[in-house]
């Protein structure tokens, strides 16, 4: 897969070293580096994959079958930390791997949504749509669900992303977190395109702007 992507970019690599130059854009810096580390099982717990100077990232394994492995990451840096995690069902090595961190990043699903659309789907006869929204339910973790998880970890901030299906008004992202509310009152968020959350490494604080 690495391989793959370093093929698909490599004349754009190649454009922005010519237009740049090798000084300011050394080629060398866009070729992707493959680190294979062994599968895991759902039990195992975090791995290293990086460390650099005073940056660690570290690989757990998440539940997201048929795609074996999966992998959540968790980044530490300065004292502050960042865990995402990943395509996953509900499992246990994420709240191991988040305990204490500061933001939680994790996909969620409305699966009391996609239940009803797959209903829909089966009595109109759409029985394709209707088991894949069946399917994918297996795979994927329930909004509420993530905050229950971001609570086990006693995570600082938690923030919903990958939603699926992607909620387009305020009514409807109501209607996709209902019962997180109750779970975790506070200290949560849809994540969006241009949101910038920065940890200050001086700090305990979690800054949320909109670029």
């Amino acid at each position: 897969m690495v391989s793959g992507f370093n093929e698909a970019y490599a004349l754009d690599s190649s454009y922005r070293t010519a237009h740049n130059g090798s000084s300011f854009m050394p080629l060398a810096r866009s070729i992707m580096t493959p680190q294979v580390i062994e599968e895991p099982i759902y039990g195992d717990g975090p791995e290293t994959v990086l460390e650099l100077g005073d940056l660690k990232i570290t690989a757990f394994p998440v539940r997201h079958d048929p795609v074996r492995p999966a992998y959540g990451y968790r980044f530490d840096y300065l004292g502050r930390s960042v865990v995402i995690s990943g395509d996953t069902a509900r499992t246990p090595t994420l709240v191991d791997a988040a305990k204490g961190a500061d933001l939680l990043v994790h996909e969620a699903e409305a699966n009391h949504i996609v239940a009803k659309v797959a209903e829909v789907a089966a009595q109109v006869g759409r029985r394709r749509v209707a088991r894949i929204m069946n399917d994918i339910q297996d795979y994927l973790t329930s909004a509420t669900q993530a905050a229950e998880a971001a609570n086990r970890a006693e995570v600082g901030l938690l923030v919903l992303t990958h939603l699926a299906p992607p909620p387009p008004s305020k009514l409807a992202e109501d209607i996709f977190t209902r019962g997180v509310g109750e779970i975790r009152p506070e200290a949560w968020l849809f994540g969006s395109d241009g949101m910038l959350i920065t940890l200050p490494a001086t700090s305990n604080t979690i800054e949320v702007d909109e670029l």
